[in-house]
């Protein structure tokens, strides 16, 4: 099997790799489509932190078809079109109890400390079937939408840390795929209005199609002079420190602060504490997602339009080519399709 290894910072080479025997609850699937994410293109350009296992194939949004199971698994066949949760958690930690399987202390996670998609076949551990990651998808569905189900299952899991309610009033700071597909939640969620803010003439045109009822330019426009304590709901989905900080200003007494993007380490901002006491303000992080926001995001597939997201795609051995088409400023979600 050919894969796409991370040795170190900008140096992913290709290399035949025998896989490991398929055992009792244990799949193997072929790649259809893996997702090139910000976190990929992080440890590509600036290298590895320390929790990645060196080396690694990277990739943890995709697609593939079941080719073969394990002796004792049940409920999927060959030929079943599957798309899997990056977090492979171990289910018996405090986190994993209280359903929050996405800060697992033991968890696994695709794509960092297991081998990810990159490549043309991928083995996907018994825990992680077992522990209800594996989703199977209709065989109708298209496998490059769907391999955007892990990102769906991001932003899914942070609107449930805030709550999106009818007719709220709703921003969203950064319309790339994370604000894009934020976009569309929101709107689904029934929001009744709903922005986006970015730097791109293209994204802001797409977020137009996909529903915006304004698509910002966030350097052109004064957004603390247009939204002054008016929102329900503000999302940064943009890791720049000056923009969250002024988000705290748009968001109206008893409003809601969703913290998506992540930041570079030890980045920190003040904090007016009485601010957030007698404005009632509710701010909320949110990393990743838990496996039933991962299968509630399959479901709501059907609903969204993911696929209008992938700008590029390329093939296994141009890889390289595609975490560089990444950084196109037009570019706004790039697949790699084995």
């Amino acid at each position: 099997m050919k894969a796409f290894f991370l040795y170190g910072k900008e140096d992913m080479r290709p290399q035949e790799v025998a896989l490991p025997p398929v055992e009792d609850y244990d799949l193997l699937i072929k790649i259809l489509a893996c997702g090139v994410c910000g976190s990929d293109m992080r440890m590509f350009f600036s290298g590895p932190s320390p929790r990645y296992a060196l080396p690694i194939v990277l990739g943890h949004e995709f697609t593939g078809r079941v080719t073969q199971l394990g002796p004792k698994v049940r409920g999927y066949a060959v030929g079943d079109l599957v798309t899997v949760a990056p977090i492979i958690p171990c289910l018996r930690c405090n986190f994993c109890t209280h359903g929050q399987d996405n800060l697992c202390e033991n968890g696994q996670v695709i794509g960092c400390n297991v081998q990810g998609a990159f490549a043309e076949f991928m083995h996907i551990p018994g825990p992680m079937v077992m522990a209800g990651g594996v989703v199977k998808l209709p065989p109708e569905a298209d496998p490059r939408g769907a391999a955007l189900t892990e990102l769906v299952g991001c932003c899914l899991h942070g609107l449930h840390q805030v709550g999106v309610e009818p007719g709220d009033r709703v921003l969203i700071i950064g319309d790339g795929p994370i604000g894009l597909t934020f976009l569309q939640l929101a709107r689904l969620m029934g929001a009744g209005y709903v922005a986006t803010s970015g730097h791109r003439p293209a994204r802001r045109q797409l977020a137009r199609e996909l529903g915006a009822h304004e698509a910002l330019d966030g350097r052109a426009v004064d957004l603390k002079g247009r939204f002054s304590r008016s929102l329900d709901l503000v999302i940064v989905a943009a890791a720049n420190i000056d923009v969250t900080a002024e988000a705290l200003e748009l968001v109206r007494p008893g409003g809601r602060l969703l913290l998506f993007s992540g930041y570079v380490y030890g980045t920190t901002m003040p904090l007016d504490v009485n601010a957030v006491h007698y404005r009632e303000l509710h701010i909320s992080g949110s990393i990743d997602c838990t496996i039933n926001d991962f299968r509630r995001a399959a479901q709501l597939l059907p609903q969204l339009q993911m696929q209008r997201l992938i700008s590029a795609s390329f093939p296994l051995d141009r890889t390289v080519e595609a975490f560089r088409a990444g950084k196109d400023p037009d570019a706004v979600k790039v697949i790699v399709e084995p």
